[in-house]
């Protein structure tokens, strides 16, 4: 400003003088000054207009940014309800399951107290000695039936009960306890297994969350037997405790090539309208839990599951 008032002096000095010459020059001087002046304005009123958009720009940004987030998390919150809801149907049909197998596990005890029951009956109306002895040989077959019906409801109900606290417990501890659980059925679907222990292993943490593991691989082989009509129907589990593994592998036919590399994600199913892809999401997730990981290939004629200890601080036996 004071060097535009000293030009302004400057010229109007100029301007005043009797020379024709000076006075045009300052004429034009001041003339190109004010065109200056002028664009320089508007250059500077243009720079604020901008400015004016940037900042409007600015707070719009933030307010989509804002706006943005809100619905991540809505949405977030959404997909993490939907898929709590899955995993508690998931879980459901895992129970339903168990109460069939916990039928079929029922239904030859109570054949044999119904046919040692008749035959004492039958017995009785024939009037025939009924001994000490026979009681107490009814007596004794009647109560393992029992024991045995007790220990299957014992273990169903444990096995869906959390546990409290994280303990010790072997490979093959697990591997029996669910095979106990489920042995009748799979004699009703035909399924022969094979368990070998080449040498157990301890893991540490939730037991009964670790046999869902099992359970689900095994349904899931259950279902592939059905669905392909497999007639010769093998199961085998191997115990691995030299590299802290333990393989479920059949001979259902394998998993499509196209989806193997993801069948532990959500969602992703090999059963097309009929799963909801949550069963190997959640066994992945349960091996993490564990410090493990799950694998699969394809072998001959059918799949290899395998779950396998990342660290080796447990104890072998």
């Amino acid at each position: 400003m004071k060097q535009k008032k000293e030009l302004q002096e400057l010229l109007h000095r100029i301007s005043e003088s009797n020379d024709p010459i000076y006075q045009n020059t300052a004429k034009e001087i001041e003339k190109l000054f004010a065109q200056k002046e002028k664009r320089l304005q508007r250059i500077i009123d243009h720079s604020d207009r901008q400015q004016m958009a940037i900042v409007h720009l600015n707070e719009e940004l933030d307010e989509y940014k804002d706006h943005l987030e809100k619905k991540v998390q809505e949405e977030m919150a959404k997909r993490k309800a939907q898929e709590t809801l899955l995993i508690e149907q998931s879980r459901l049909a895992a129970i339903a399951e168990m109460i069939d197998s916990v039928a079929h596990q029922w239904k030859q005890p109570l054949n044999l107290i119904s046919m040692q029951t008749y035959i004492l009956l039958l017995k009785a109306n024939k009037k025939e000695v009924i001994t000490q002895e026979i009681i107490a040989d009814f007596n004794k077959e009647l109560m393992k039936q029992v024991h045995h019906m007790v220990d299957t409801l014992d273990n169903f109900r444990s096995f869906f009960r959390p546990a409290t606290e994280a303990e010790t417990f072997s490979a093959k501890e697990s591997v029996d306890s669910v095979m106990d659980l489920i042995r009748d059925d799979l004699m009703e679907n035909r399924i022969k297994t094979s368990i070998e222990v080449k040498k157990d292993f301890d893991l540490y943490g939730n037991s009964n969350e670790f046999k869902h593991i099992l359970l689900n691989l095994i349904s899931n082989t259950k279902y592939a037997f059905n669905d392909n009509a497999v007639e010769q129907r093998v199961l085998y589990i191997n115990i691995l405790g030299d590299n802290k593994s333990i393989e479920v592998v059949d001979n259902a036919g394998g998993i499509p090539e196209n989806i193997i590399d993801r069948i532990f994600d959500m969602h992703v199913t090999s059963k097309g309208d009929k799963g909801t892809g949550i069963g190997l999401y959640m066994v992945q997730q349960i091996a993490h839990k564990f410090q493990g990981e799950m694998s699969v290939e394809n072998v001959e004629d059918g799949a290899k599951f395998i779950f396998r200890l990342k660290e080796n601080d447990v104890t072998d036996h």
